[in-house]
């Protein structure tokens, strides 16, 4: 395994990009969907499906839950949805907000063990890290 591999704060290595189908660009995301990488921290998970040829963006799935107090809002949207996901934007968040400043808020890693799974196959009622403090998963 690759050191790329290995490091969970490197959130999508290029041996999983490869095996990720690319952005078609018609993406509308369902069940059916297989999702190649997942990507979790103490503000929620996202469930990549397709990744673009640069690498700055993937489409998936993405539970956003940030409490007020924590003031994630120029970074982060609390969300629960298909779309557009930014991974440009949250390696940067990774890199500058949690290893530089060590701001726990940004901790972003990717699950080393995980295999391609179909989307129906996830529970994402449940939340993959906790954070101290209440946290409501239904999104309205």
């Amino acid at each position: 395994m690759s050191e790329q591999n290995q490091n969970p704060l490197v959130l999508v290595p290029e041996s999983t990009a490869k095996s990720m189908k690319s952005i078609s660009g018609n993406s509308k995301g369902s069940v059916d969907d297989l999702i190649y990488c997942h990507l979790y921290g103490v503000v929620g998970d996202w469930y990549l499906s397709e990744i673009s040829e640069d690498r700055e963006k993937a489409f998936g799935f993405q539970i956003i839950n940030s409490e007020p107090v924590w003031e994630m809002d120029n970074w982060l949207t609390n969300s629960s949805k298909w779309g557009e996901i930014p991974i440009k934007v949250l390696q940067e968040l990774v890199n500058e907000k949690f290893l530089k400043e060590k701001d726990i808020r940004f901790l972003i890693t990717r699950d080393l063990f995980w295999e391609p799974i179909k989307f129906s196959a996830i529970n994402i009622d449940q939340n993959t890290l906790f954070y101290p403090g209440t946290t409501d998963r239904t999104l309205s």
